[in-house]
């Protein structure tokens, strides 16, 4: 429990960071992503997306997984037979038939014709030009690293961050290994010291997901300003 309340007061100093130093417009706690729980994720979004979005009518952020795996599986202006949305898909049939092309259709982004082939209206492009993940603890950093590379299926940039007095301690070249970067805290400051590499993710649903989730945190804050 004191550890936990320790690396709680890490939170603060690091989201600082990177909205200061690394310029992210909307930073999040407690992002699970399947592969557990990332302490802080945040990421920048690309104007031109969300223009198009805007334009298309497409705003409605697409944070749920079946319909992340639906819009992934079809291309737009092409019909696919439902059965053959149903075999590229991961929930069950009676899911897909009743619950999330309903759902999809209702925001305007499927159509099924009286044949009952399914086409896609519109394809919003996905809101996100950067999403960055962060793993906190304090001084276990061998299982900051493990829980940091699961982030890597969804984040273009993946962090750990640790006391100081740890940052020597770290193993750089599982850092190298892995492809991640080190971020050093200490009282109400953190600081980058070793920037990480930026990488495809390795699980193009979940970043898309995460894309989402990260793109309705934002509009939820600006509609908390404006209130």
């Amino acid at each position: 429990m004191m550890r936990q309340q320790f690396e709680a007061h890490m939170v603060e100093p690091v989201r600082l960071l990177m909205q200061a130093e690394m310029g992210l417009d909307v930073i999040v706690e407690e992002f699970s992503a399947g592969y557990g729980k990332a302490d802080l994720v945040g990421a920048k979004f690309c104007a031109r997306s969300r223009e198009v979005r805007r334009r298309e009518r497409a705003q409605t952020p697409i944070d749920h997984h079946h319909w992340v795996e639906v819009l992934l599986a079809l291309k737009s202006g092409e019909r696919m037979s439902f059965d053959s949305l149903q075999r590229r898909v991961t929930f069950s049939d009676s899911t897909l038939r009743h619950k999330v092309l309903p759902e999809m259709a209702s925001i305007g982004l499927v159509e099924r014709d009286e044949e009952g082939y399914v086409c896609l209206l519109k394809n919003p492009p996905s809101p996100t030009r950067e999403i960055v993940a962060v793993e906190l603890k304090q001084r276990r950093w061998r299982e900051a690293i493990l829980q940091a590379r699961r982030y890597t299926f969804f984040a273009d940039r993946t962090y750990v961050a640790v006391w100081n007095g740890t940052v020597e301690l770290v193993d750089r070249r599982l850092l190298y290994r892995f492809r991640l970067g080190l971020i050093g805290v200490e009282g109400d400051r953190a600081q980058v010291v070793i920037e990480a590499p930026r990488r495809k993710p390795r699980e193009e649903k979940m970043s898309r997901y995460c894309a989402e989730f990260l793109y309705r945190s934002l509009a939820d804050a600006g509609s908390k300003q404006e209130n």
